[in-house]
């Protein structure tokens, strides 16, 4: 069977919204589970391995079609440097201000930066 009749089945089902949450949070646990056995540099690369965007990027084009995943991809791309600026606050400020502040301050930063990004840039608004 072709893929797209697998996405059409899949975006079609009133189970959907269940596998997407399922397929997120088994992504979320592999990571934590190898984080917690000391594998982070594997834990990093499957956070930042593409998975989840394929699989995004496979659900939305099944839910929405092409221009909405076109939108999709432009906006992840404007996402991108304040996710940079997160981790990296995280990784200064996890030895200096402890996790939970370096995690609510990367977060905030980030926050703030999308939104100075997306209102800089033309094109659709959070």
């Amino acid at each position: 069977m072709p893929l797209a009749i697998h996405l059409a089945y899949l975006a079609s089902s009133e189970l959907r919204l269940v596998i997407y949450f399922l397929i997120g949070g088994s992504a979320t646990a592999l990571v934590a589970y190898f984080a917690s056995q000391g594998r982070g540099m594997l834990s990093a690369f499957i956070t930042t391995l593409p998975l989840l965007t394929i699989v995004s990027f496979l659900l939305i084009y099944a839910e929405g079609g092409i221009k909405t995943t076109e939108e999709y991809a432009k906006s992840l791309l404007i996402f991108t440097p304040p996710w940079l600026c997160y981790v990296s606050i995280v990784l200064l400020g996890v030895s200096r201000i402890g996790i939970v502040k370096s995690l609510i301050l990367g977060l905030c930063i980030f926050v703030a930066f999308s939104f100075l990004l997306q209102r800089m840039l033309p094109g659709p608004k959070l």
